[in-house]
């Protein structure tokens, strides 16, 4: 059990280690602008070396009140929103 809540705290961090990319990185932005769904964000973050479950982000999302999808153009701000709550995220 210790193992799977260190596995889940180990992607959470990566998770928002990426996240914390997003308002300094542009490029990055333009990526996250052309997807929509969870694990098209999962695939642009491991190709950028972090590695979180489509699942993780999913939830993060149902907790934060935000839809499973983001519209075109739109999914930088929703990530944005999901990070700037990370400390009430993390907590236990």
């Amino acid at each position: 059990m210790a193992a799977a809540a260190s596995a889940q705290s180990d992607e959470l961090e990566s998770l928002f280690s990426f996240l914390g990319q997003i308002q300094q990185d542009g490029a990055l932005r333009d990526l996250l602008n052309d997807v929509i769904s969870a694990p098209d964000v999962v695939a642009i973050a491991a190709d950028q070396g972090f590695n979180f479950q489509a699942s993780t982000l999913l939830g993060l999302f149902e907790r934060c009140n935000e839809a499973p999808l983001a519209r075109q153009g739109l999914m930088d701000e929703k990530l944005i929103r999901v990070y700037l709550q990370r400390q009430r995220l993390q907590a236990p």
